[in-house]
């Protein structure tokens, strides 16, 4: 017995010794202290699994995952960080095919990240004894100590960096007019006369006959910077008297404009009124004055909160944190932020009637955001992003409401979800969300690749909807644009089951299958892409890929959900929790390299920078080549001042055509490679059109450009853009980090023509496609190429060294393959005589 004892003891000690980071932060409080450069990295987010190797933190186990996942799901494990390791883990998790075998491993190593067990802790006796900014620890639970010292422990387990962490509200009314405070008064306020600060709060109380009435105050200084392309979010909090209080408005106004018109120049504006003496109460959310989005409220709340997010989201919560009211910041934010107003007024229903306020506090916080890579990031290897959860739809997402539906009515973005409810005898009852730009990307879409959207439903209180993908644009409201992938799922009238159905366009009109299933509705349905075709998950239906004619590379999709009735006029109801987008990149497409001893297909020279008789001198919409062009040290150089003109554009433009394609664009496409001089380029514009005219952008058949936007919302991205006919459904944008673009373009955008197709991009990079677009046999092109502003009167510059084009060579192309894709003027007769006789079996 006593042996036993012992050996149980020895074991229980070796376990603790093989664990020592573990055990010992499960013990107390503790701070990270090295390695130095290490725990810096931790703290801007920044560790790699590379950096870890760098340090020799990186255990053999993880190694050899790294191993498995470079050979088995060509993935990189070396630059992955926290963010990345837990997309792939969530991958692996769903079921990705690739991912699963390695599930185990990437939690083991998620885990690992998460818990900082690479970094050396020591204990500490309580949060007081660390200095400000240190990294902490207690039960595996991470954050980082704030500049006062009282920064709170954020919860592990997100993908956030350490330095992410929620910030204890601060005051900036307690009470008292201090300082910070200036009175406000506008449009028959009298701050004098109606306001006053009495038993710790600041009470408004404006009598009847004195129009709107706004009366309160306002910050003498900026108090809030909006958090856009941060890690945090900024929560305003204002705590109210509710039975002393009819009406409030807290607004957001750039720090730089006059403070004396509070309803003129706020960015953001949350508004609770009551509208009639007896009710009701509504709450508004106004962004540029422009009314965003409003709701009856039951009561005066006690607590209002505006919420302002990294992703432009604007977000008014209650006390619990329920979503009530949200927008999106368009354009610019202020430089030097805002000032925040707060204040008493009437609606227009109530104009000149009396109105009360008793605020009794409004605070500040900073709260964590996990910012999660952009879907249209470059791809390498695997991505997962979240495009809806918590009822909170951001930039990307819209309202749907269409043939009988009313979002307005019949849809609440309420308890974190959209959830529908359309009555009897609303036609077909159409209500939900889509995104009107593309979101989903099939990049590296080589043999293994897949792309993915999985929609979570809550199946007891949803009747009917329909998902779908579609890579055309669609007026809003309106059915997804053909072509497209539709699955449906319905319950029967009488209760009895269910229908489910996947339709894809134009290939099968009819249904690829149609089945019969249970009464409840599925939880969980994806839409997959990949080479081989198109599947449908969790609708009963067979789980088998079909082919697609539009499973391309580098098409990019809208992302549609809304309800839909078993039949015109029949109620439905749909309850939407979440949106979810993953990709997987496969092997790499084989390269554009003829077969050994074959020659590659020839490249033109269209122009060389210079002037010349091919092309002329271009200007349009005030802009004019002879004062904002010119021809400089081999290449042109166009450059236009800022708010001097709207939408000027300055380049050259081709006398005659110079593309022309005949039946090879059958087999192969032919690409335009259009090379900039990046350090004196803002942005360039590629116009094709069949005809020369004086605007050539007007009714252009192909259209393209590269633009840095340096202001609004895409401030620090390029956008790639392609569109056609200048038609609203043809066209396609993406975003690109400047910081991506200046480490990896060089300067080249190439813009490739096939079969009803086109494709812009950068090579080696990112690249969009456009379908349905005037391209093929027997189109042929004018050229235009101009400077490109990236807004209405801003600043644009072009340094175009010059422009080649050509028929992209086939991968393994044959000397065969070769003559039937050269040019008629290249053709030489006697070297093909020479050349079939030479393949011609000899005579025994």
């Amino acid at each position: 017995m006593h042996f036993r004892f012992a050996m149980a003891v020895f074991l229980l000690l070796a376990v603790a010794a093989s664990c020592p980071s573990r055990a010992a932060h499960a013990a107390g409080l503790e701070t990270a202290v090295g390695p130095e450069a290490l725990v810096r990295l931790e703290l801007q987010g920044k560790v790699t699994v590379r950096a870890l190797g760098a340090w020799g933190k990186m255990p053999e186990r993880f190694v050899r995952l790294g191993q498995t996942l470079r050979t088995e799901a060509g993935l990189n494990l070396l630059d992955a960080g926290t963010a990345q390791v837990a997309d792939w883990l969530a991958l692996a998790r769903g079921g990705d095919a690739r991912l699963a075998p390695s599930a185990e491993g990437l939690a083991d190593l998620h885990g690992y990240l998460e818990r900082g067990d690479f970094l050396e802790w020591v204990a500490v006796a309580d949060e007081d004894a660390a200095a400000p900014g240190a990294l902490l620890r207690r039960d595996g639970r991470r954050w980082v100590r704030g500049p006062d010292g009282q920064g709170p422990a954020s919860a592990s387990g997100s993908s956030a960096p350490a330095a992410q962490v929620a910030q204890a509200a601060e005051p900036l009314f307690a009470g008292d007019m201090s300082a910070m405070w200036a009175p406000y008064q506008a449009d028959g306020g009298k701050f004098k006369n109606f306001a006053k600060i009495e038993n710790g709060m600041f009470i408004v109380d404006v009598p009847e006959g004195n129009s709107w009435g706004r009366t309160g105050m306002y910050t003498n200084a900026t108090v809030v910077e909006h958090p856009r392309g941060t890690q945090h979010g900024v929560r305003l909090t204002a705590l109210l008297d509710p039975g002393a209080s009819t009406d409030l408005v807290l607004s957001l106004v750039p720090a730089e404009a006059r403070t004396d018109e509070e309803w003129r120049f706020h960015d953001v504006r949350v508004g609770m009124h009551l509208e009639t003496v007896d009710g009701p109460r509504t709450l508004t959310l106004w962004i540029e004055q422009q009314v965003v989005m409003t709701r009856e409220i039951a009561e005066v709340p006690e607590r209002i909160d505006l919420v302002l997010r990294p992703d432009d989201a604007v977000v008014v919560t209650d006390a619990g944190g329920k979503v009530l009211l949200q927008g999106i910041m368009p354009g610019d934010v202020p430089k030097d932020g805002y000032r925040l107003y707060a204040l008493a007024g009437a609606t227009a229903s109530r104009r000149g009637k009396p109105v009360r306020l008793a605020l009794k506090r409004i605070e500040r916080s900073r709260e964590p955001f996990a910012v999660q890579a952009a879907h249209d990031a470059p791809l390498d290897g695997a991505r997962r992003t979240i495009l809806f959860e918590d009822g909170v739809l951001g930039r990307w997402l819209t309202p749907l409401a269409g043939q009988g539906g009313d979002f307005r009515k019949h849809a609440s973005l309420e308890d974190g979800e959209v959830a529908v409810d359309v009555p009897a005898n609303s036609s077909w009852g159409k209500v939900g969300v889509y995104t009107p730009g593309p979101v989903l990307w099939l990049d590296g879409f080589g043999p293994g690749s897949e792309a993915g959207v999985t929609f979570e439903f809550d199946p007891d209180r949803t009747t009917g909807f329909v998902v779908a993908l579609s890579p055309r644009y669609n007026l809003k409201n309106n059915d997804p644009s053909t072509p497209y992938v539709w699955a449906q799922w319905n319950r029967k009238e009488d209760g009895s089951g269910g229908r489910g159905m996947l339709l894809i366009d134009p290939d099968s009109r009819e249904g690829v299958w149609r089945v019969e299933t249970g009464a409840q509705a599925p939880g969980r349905v994806t839409l997959r892409i990949s080479p081989e075709g198109v599947m449908a998950q969790g609708l009963g239906g067979p789980e088998e890929r079909f082919p697609w004619k539009w499973a391309v590379p580098n098409l990019g999709f809208r992302v549609y959900a809304f309800s839909q009735a078993e039949k015109s006029g029949a109620p439905v109801r749909m309850a939407l929790k979440r949106i979810v987008m993953d990709r997987v990149t496969g092997v790499p497409l084989p390269p554009e390299e003829p077969a050994p001893g074959v020659e590659p297909l020839e490249v033109e020279t269209l122009f060389d920078g210079r002037d010349g008789e091919a092309w002329e001198g271009y200007g349009i919409r005030g802009a004019e080549f002879a004062k904002h062009g010119r021809f400089e040290g081999g290449a042109l150089v166009a450059e236009v001042p800022a708010d001097t003109f709207s939408w000027p554009k300055v380049g050259v433009v081709s006398s005659k055509p110079v593309l022309s394609f005949n039946e090879r664009i059958l087999r192969t496409p032919y690409a335009v490679r259009i090379a900039c001089d990046r350090t004196r380029t803002s942005g360039v514009e590629a116009v094709f059109r069949s005809a020369k005219t004086p605007e050539m952008d007007k009714g252009t058949e192909v259209q393209a450009s590269f633009v840095r936007h340096d202001t609004g919302p895409d401030a620090g991205k390029y956008v790639l853009s392609l569109s056609g006919e200048n038609a609203i459904y043809l066209n396609w944008s993406r975003r690109l980090d400047a910081r991506w673009v200046d480490a990896n373009w060089d300067g080249v955008l190439e813009v490739r023509f096939g079969d009803g197709w086109v494709e812009a991009g950068l090579p080696g990079g990112p690249r969009i496609r456009g379908v349905g677009l005037r391209s093929g046999k027997g189109w042929e092109y004018h050229v235009a190429l101009t400077t490109c502003p990236a807004i209405k009167s801003g600043a644009s510059s072009l340094a175009l060294k010059g422009v080649v084009g050509g028929w992209v060579t086939p991968s393994g192309m044959t000397a065969d393959e070769r003559w039937t894709l050269v040019d008629d003027e290249d053709f030489q007769a006697e070297a093909f005589i020479d050349h079939v006789a030479e393949s011609l079996p000899e005579e025994n």
